[in-house]
């Protein structure tokens, strides 16, 4: 009774899905996987939503940020991968083009930054399912070390990374590890380290940021990718206001800080702030007019390249989910799992098309080379 409509509604949706996949590492069994198996780890929606019950604006919760990021991502992680694909970043690209440039383009200024090659180490501080870290190996041929405190980003990294040849695979590792607290690595041994905005997980930057120093080679360096308030962000703005609430919530963020806050958080762990600007601006530079800016996909627009983020596709799935749960087809969490993404795409999107938010303010940091 049960196979039926699952199978009808799989095929629609791997109809719409394959016709206009924008990003080749979209994967539709990862939601299909949700709706056979529910959340990762049985994780309670309600219960994770409680955290942020009272919160408004840019507040910061009370639970420990590392249980808030764990418990997030076993919610967030097959939807991320079923509808971004296994990079969970932004990025800029032309008008016209496929998602996936838009990720080759942030990895790519990322990998130019870090300046390492073939023999170096590198540390990926808040690595997900290990996409940045593929693409940094890539186009460097660096031995990157992924850190996550999610253990089921842990397997799927392992697995995707299975997958590919035994030159990459010798190249990726992966660790379950609080980014705050990394147990069992090497001190002064690594040439150097990335946050791909997954900083935004932590109220004390700092902390994170002193593990990365410590780890770090004198000379060490530290490319960011920070989610910070720009200039145009007014906590007295009630549409921002609203906007930021869905935000932290959604996307299980800390406070956000302002850029000049972000800056001193690097300069407290030690580092030499040495460059840093809105990568975003870089595409707005680049292609003028045409840039297709990093929150359009999750707004309302006519151009279709990344459907599974569109609001008329991702708008409408808790309510499909819901009616499939109603009739005992689908975990009774997928549906509120589903509209916990929408509630953080609409957030963070929303800020981002009033300039009141960046995921990606660059920071390149360097540890003297006569730190101790």
């Amino acid at each position: 009774m049960r196979t039926f409509p699952i199978l009808a509604v799989a095929g629609l949706l791997l109809a719409i899905f394959f016709s206009l996949k924008a990003n080749p590492t979209q994967d539709l069994s990862r939601l299909l996987n949700i709706m056979q198996k529910g959340m990762t780890g049985a994780e309670d929606v309600d219960k994770f939503d409680k955290v942020f019950e009272n919160l408004e604006g840019n507040t910061q919760f009370d639970e420990y940020d590392g249980d808030i990021a764990r418990s997030f991502y076993n919610l967030a992680t097959e939807f991320y991968e079923y509808g971004w694909g296994d990079s969970f970043h932004f990025g800029f690209r032309k008008k016209g083009d496929a998602h996936d440039k838009c990720i080759r383009n942030s990895q790519s200024f990322v990998a130019q930054k870090l300046q390492v090659g073939e023999g170096d180490k590198v540390l990926d501080m808040g690595c997900g399912i290990g996409g940045p870290l593929r693409g940094i190996v890539r186009m460097t041929g660096a031995h990157v070390t992924g850190l996550t405190i999610n253990e089921f980003q842990v397997q799927r990294a392992k697995e995707i990374t299975s997958q590919l040849s035994p030159w990459m695979q010798e190249r990726c590792d992966f660790s379950v590890q609080d980014y705050h607290d990394v147990k069992g690595f090497e001190e002064n041994a690594y040439d150097a380290a990335f946050y791909m905005e997954s900083s935004l997980h932590t109220i004390d930057r700092v902390r994170t940021f002193k593990e990365t120093y410590r780890l770090l080679k004198p000379g060490g360096r530290l490319v960011a990718m920070e989610y910070v308030t720009l200039p145009a962000w007014d906590e007295n703005d009630p549409e921002m206001f609203e906007l930021m609430s869905k935000h932290l919530h959604g996307n299980g963020a800390a406070k956000t800080p302002t850029i000049a806050e972000d800056l001193e958080f690097f300069k407290e762990a030690g580092f030499e702030v040495v460059e840093h600007f809105d990568y975003m601006d870089w595409g707005r530079k680049l292609y003028g007019d045409d840039v297709w800016e990093w929150w359009a996909d999750l707004q309302f627009n006519w151009q279709f390249t990344l459907l599974p983020a569109h609001p008329w596709i991702r708008t409408p799935l808790p309510n499909l989910l819901e009616a499939l749960s109603w009739i005992g087809l689908v975990p009774a969490d997928v549906p509120k799992a589903a509209a916990l993404m929408n509630l953080g795409g609409d957030g963070l999107s929303g800020l981002g098309k009033l300039k009141a938010i960046t995921p990606q303010y660059y920071v390149l940091a360097i540890k003297p080379l006569d730190a101790k």
